[in-house]
């Protein structure tokens, strides 16, 4: 009886090799992915910001008008 519960004891520690690198595997994928939609994330970010920068200057209508010239085209029609 003794011999038995020693037996299961030792086989309940035993690990399942491939179960482990399954799992280990698994873990490692979703770490990639994570990172990846850190990386996806910081980068639409900064093209947002980039993207907010280049449509606030529309100042420069006005300044054309003030200085007296519509564009940089040519005067004939």
């Amino acid at each position: 009886m003794l011999r038995e519960k020693t037996k299961e004891a030792s086989n309940a520690k035993s690990y399942d090799f491939e179960q482990r690198l399954a799992e280990i595997k698994a873990k490692e994928i979703d770490l990639r992915t994570e990172k990846r939609r850190q990386k996806q994330a910081e980068k639409d970010k900064a093209r947002a910001e980039l993207a907010k920068d280049f449509a606030a200057p529309q100042d420069g209508d006005d300044m054309m008008k003030m200085m007296g010239f519509s564009g940089f085209g040519s005067s004939k029609k």
